[in-house]
């Protein structure tokens, strides 16, 4: 019987299977290697995921959470809520590392390694390097656009043996940015693969010893005691903490420069807690050269820090609360205070504009209300209203219909729209509803072309009181909210959050090139928020099939199962692959198409490109642009 002197790597077998996750299965492709031995039997395996991020829309977050821990973290380190990678991971800074990564990644298919074994008497004889080999080198890692990533903290789910021996420069391997996360590039060109293991740089964050600070829990009394002025920044505000700085100040004018145990100065601790008072008289007092200071436990400027902040208290209120209410006043004056004092544009000369302009997180200064950039305005004017408007136009030629015969079917009116209705109106459908419905769209359209003002529902409804066929749609239970949830929601699956079938039909169109950029341009769930579709309540569509092939998961628990041609029940979380020897294989999964008949989609198609081609609005508000 072989032992493990006489082990060979090359008596081994490989095997791989794929499936998809139960809860996410079109998002996650758990992919499965085990490692058999003829004589020695399971002597490996390794557990990955691969993540197909353009089907999470705006919910990268939220999907992430879902799956684990680990993927969470891994998320929130490298990603913003649209899966794409974070600004300081490309721009000039302390945390971008060797600055190996960048926006490739948003563009690359993540295969995250979970877990890895290997049998404890094997170790050391290479069998964790060929289990990476062997999955780089199958076919369900695409070379050239994935990229594999892992945690390998010992302390978690990898064993220390294969830390070490990810680690090793044959394996390629290196950290992504400053984190605790690795990346292999499955492009041979790519930068990272230039970079000698000797020279990738060390981790900041962590648990005990982070960026050469020795991290122990203190006491609010140990802190009070040696670090006053940190502590009377973090608990006092007002004219208080305004008199006890200048106080440090005259008694020792160093004091202002002076660090925590975690590297911290007073302009570091007055952004984190987003105190203005103690914001501006550092300020005064002269900070400029702590501005700059990286020297912390995050490696972070005073000004990442207050940024970090921000958003992390964003994302905890749209992921967790479900409901963001923009950024607080006293976030917005710190940030205020630290742009002009670096020279940075603030897009109006007071503190009270720019909280009014950048409160939902404007960056251009010309969003309707903050929240409705000039870009998402004519998403949902021309890939929305609009478009919506002439679908109706043909489904009344189409004569669906009768005298006094509701069409209780949505899905026969083929407009992308009517499935918004909720069930409870289908007996409504009637050609005057269906004509008021069309007058909603008609009058949206007509205020999103001509106006700069945000929407709203009383807008709307103010705008629509003169259209007979509208107060016939009101009376009958129909809600302007409705026609926001069609218009919001297919935006949303025309833009690169979900097919990017917008951008294939604008981006070289001159009206659609001279809008400004902003953050707030993809910020759907936003507008949403803002139009009264909130997270709580179930919206549409209700039934059917979404034009254009967007990709949504199903609530219910009847969807979790598929069927086959035959009828038959069968598990999503068991579509998969083996790779085994004798393999079998389900060639009829597409793991780079949403969950959509190409048939199905190609008629579809045929009914939406001859109404794109029609001639664009002449300026679509540019002259109000000032």
């Amino acid at each position: 019987m072989a032992s493990a002197e006489s082990f060979q790597l090359d008596d081994c077998s490989f095997s791989f299977s794929m499936q998809g996750n139960y809860d996410h299965p079109r998002i996650f492709r758990n992919i499965n290697l085990k490692v058999t031995h003829p004589e020695l039997g399971h002597v490996g395996s390794l557990y990955a995921v691969k993540i197909l991020r353009h089907l999470c829309e705006n919910a990268f977050l939220e999907v992430m959470d879902d799956h684990s821990d680990e993927l969470q973290q891994f998320s929130l380190a490298l990603f913003d809520k649209f899966g794409r990678v974070k600004p300081w991971l490309y721009q000039p800074g302390n945390r971008r590392g060797t600055g190996a990564w960048g926006k490739e990644l948003d563009n690359s298919t993540i295969v995250y390694v979970l877990n890895a074994f290997v049998n404890d008497k094997l170790r050391g004889k290479g069998l964790g390097s060929k289990m990476i080999e062997s999955l780089l080198a199958s076919k369900y890692v695409e070379t050239g656009t994935d990229t594999l990533m892992c945690w390998p903290e010992p302390a978690t789910k990898m064993e220390q043996n294969e830390y070490e021996e990810l680690k090793r420069k044959q394996n390629g391997f290196r950290r992504v940015g400053r984190t605790g996360f690795f990346g292999y590039s499955t492009d041979p060109v790519h930068p990272s693969h230039a970079i000698p293991l000797e020279e990738d740089v060390t981790e900041i964050g962590g648990d005990n010893e982070t960026n050469g600070f020795k991290i122990k829990g203190l006491s609010k009394e140990e802190i009070a005691n040696q670090y006053p002025l940190h502590f009377a920044i973090t608990n006092t505000k007002g004219q208080d903490v305004v008199d006890t700085i200048k106080s440090y100040h005259e008694t020792n004018p160093a004091s202002i420069h002076e660090t925590d145990a975690y590297g911290y100065t007073p302009i570091h601790i007055a952004l984190c807690v987003a105190n203005p008072d103690a914001v501006r008289v550092l300020l005064e007092l002269g900070v400029k050269e702590d501005m700059k200071n990286t020297n912390n436990v995050e490696g972070t400027t005073p000004f990442e820090s207050l940024t970090a902040t921000m958003e992390s208290s964003r994302t905890f209120s749209e992921t967790v609360l479900g409901e963001w209410k923009g950024y607080e006043n006293k976030e917005l004056e710190c940030e205020f205070l630290m742009k002009r004092a670096m020279g940075e544009s603030t897009m109006s000369d007071t503190l009270e504009e720019y909280i009014a302009k950048r409160k939902f997180g404007c960056t251009c200064g010309i969003c309707a209300g903050g929240w409705l950039s000039k870009r998402m305005r004519f998403r949902l004017y021309s890939g929305g209203a609009e478009e919506a408007r002439e679908m109706m136009d043909d489904a009344l030629a189409m004569g669906l219909f009768k005298n006094h015969v509701p069409c209780s079917d949505p899905d026969m009116l083929v407009d992308c729209v009517s499935d918004y209705l909720p069930p409870h109106l289908y007996s409504s459908i009637y050609e005057t509803f269906y004509i008021g419905w069309q007058s909603i769209f008609t009058v949206i359209a007509d205020f999103l072309d001509r106006t700069g003002q945000p929407l709203s529902t009383d807008t709307i409804v103010a705008r629509s009181a003169s259209e007979t066929s509208a107060k016939f749609f009101f009376e009958k239970g129909g809600q302007v909210v409705y026609a926001f949830d069609a218009l919001t929601d297919g935006a949303l699956q025309q833009s690169p959050l979900g097919d990017g079938f917008f951008e294939q039909v604008w981006q070289d169109q001159d009206v659609w090139i001279k809008l400004p950029r902003c953050e707030n341009d993809l910020e759907f769930n936003l507008v949403r928020q803002m139009l009264g579709l909130t997270r709580n309540v179930r919206w549409g569509p209700y039934h059917g099939m979404m034009c254009i092939g967007s990709y949504r998961e199903k609530d219910d628990e009847s969807d979790s199962e598929e069927s086959d041609e035959d009828g038959k029940s069968m598990n999503r979380e068991n579509i998969d692959e083996d790779d085994s020897e004798g393999r079998k294989t389900d060639e009829s999964v597409d793991l780079s198409l949403p969950p959509i008949e190409r048939e199905e989609f190609k008629r579809l198609m045929d009914g939406w490109v001859p109404s794109f081609v029609r001639p664009v609005p002449t300026n679509f508000g540019l002259d109000r642009l000032d």
